[in-house]
């Protein structure tokens, strides 16, 4: 008898307890709902993770929407949206997934190799908004790297934007003539090509195919990876800090071929790597994006690394390049002829896609991803769509010698490592679970074990 009072004793006091938590917190969110009801009365777009503006209302067409970072706006009845910066993105630490009510919106111009989970389907599916490298974005990042000439955008017209960036690509500023370009390998002992990387530990697994195609043409490597030059003085402290400086694109214009690989093979995914050497007047050597060349000024000027069946064939032909100016300058028109009007119409089209954003900086993509996203939370009919695969296209790395799919690579492991997170993390969100992180990745690494991805 009496361990049947100290138990019910015991149910009693948690009983008391668990409905005073839950009065104390429906007061709290009450409390919180009330004193921000009176400073808010548009909808509420948070920051989950801190990016874009804070504390903000911001106009965006016919409507208004109020930005901020303050995580207690979650609780607040006008929240419409959470946005998520795809590289501080953290399974353990994410809102209630409610897609009806307040859908998620996802902005990363990086490749995976900073958030490798965001490869997997069932991750995307979590957001209805897209802001990535992909031309299928909502609101495309894929020339987010291709700089224009801020110094003259002062009073210009916006419809001039596009010609200023397209100006870039044929402006002569560090261009080296062919030449000049041969007396410097004659005189100077300059390789052929150019490789500057210091991150030796690639999706793409970049450094494999350099190294073998170094066997058969010179190439001048100044970064950590597979390094056998050295920089002179102006650039040798901190040259990652030096990459858009004068003296570095005037050092880079020298060569006449620029090794440009990504860090991870995506579509649409293209960064400086590219476009630096395109704007000195350096041919890209390009291993990346397997559209790179929609983007380009021309078909001719850059070479895919796709097109010949190993390193010693690519070798080979640039050899030949290299000892034949006339073939040669043919990858340079966008810098020989006067007046060089841009030929690829999709690169043109991109620019003029809406001339009310300057795309001067990175910071307007973010203020058109945000006014994307507070218009279309205020539509009456809002379209049932998710953000799908394509707007993030990262299939598992390859090896860059054989193109077959990279077993050695830890990235690819990586690849379906995720993939069993991403299943366990939709369960926990579908399920509004908490997620404790050594358990999640103690139940990923057993769906991996046992191949249940």
């Amino acid at each position: 008898m009496l361990l049947q009072r100290k138990m019910y004793f015991s149910f009693v006091v948690l009983t008391v307890l668990a409905a005073s938590i839950i009065i104390y917190q429906v007061q709290l969110v009450q409390f919180i709902n009330e004193s921000l009801d009176s400073a808010v009365d548009i909808p509420v777009i948070l920051w989950w993770t801190p990016f874009g503006n804070d504390g903000k209302v911001r106009k965006c067409g016919k409507h208004s929407c109020y930005f901020t970072s303050n995580r207690t706006y979650r609780y607040h009845p006008k929240i419409s949206s959470f946005l998520f910066y795809g590289s501080s993105f953290q399974i353990d630490d994410l809102p209630e997934w409610n897609p009806y009510k307040a859908p998620w919106g996802l902005l990363h111009e990086e490749s995976p190799r900073n958030n490798p989970i965001l490869v997997q389907q069932e991750i995307l599916n979590l957001f209805k908004y897209s802001s990535t490298f992909s031309r299928f974005s909502d609101v495309p990042l894929t020339l987010v790297d291709l700089p224009g000439i801020r110094e003259l955008l002062g009073a210009m017209e916006l419809e001039c934007i596009s010609i200023i960036y397209l100006h870039k690509l044929a402006d002569r500023k560090y261009f080296v003539s062919t030449k000049q370009k041969t007396r410097l390998i004659n005189t100077e002992n300059l390789a052929p090509l150019l490789y500057i990387q210091s991150d030796c530990d690639t999706a793409s697994n970049r450094d494999i195919y350099v190294a073998e195609l170094m066997k058969y043409i010179r190439v001048d490597s100044y970064g950590t990876c597979l390094n056998n030059a050295q920089f002179d003085k102006r650039l040798k402290e901190n040259y990652l800090e030096k990459l858009n400086s004068e003296d570095f694109l005037s050092f880079i214009a020298n060569y006449k071929f620029t090794i440009a690989f990504e860090n991870a093979v995506c579509q649409d995914y293209i960064t400086e790597k590219l476009w630096r050497p395109l704007i000195v007047g350096s041919v890209p050597i390009y291993y990346g994006s397997p559209s790179f060349r929609d983007w380009l000024p021309n078909n001719m000027s850059a070479i895919s690394v796709l097109d010949f069946k190993d390193p010693k064939s690519l070798a080979n032909f640039l050899n030949n390049l290299t000892n034949n100016e006339t073939e040669y300058n043919k990858y340079l028109s966008h810098k020989l002829i006067d007046n060089y009007e841009v030929e690829n119409q999709k690169l043109k089209n991109a620019f003029n896609r809406n001339n009310e954003w300057s795309r001067t900086e990175f910071g307007n993509y973010v203020d058109e991803f945000e006014c994307l996203v507070c218009e279309s939370v205020q539509q009456a009919d809002q379209p049932t769509k998710m953000v799908s695969s394509e707007h993030y296209d990262c299939p598992l790395p390859r090896n860059p010698i054989t193109n077959e799919i990279d077993h050695t690579n830890w990235w690819t492991e990586q690849w379906v490592i995720e993939k069993c997170g991403a299943k366990i993390l939709m369960h926990n969100l579908k399920n509004n679970l908490t997620i404790n992180i050594e358990k999640f990745n103690a139940d990923k690494m057993k769906l991996y074990v046992s191949k249940q991805c």
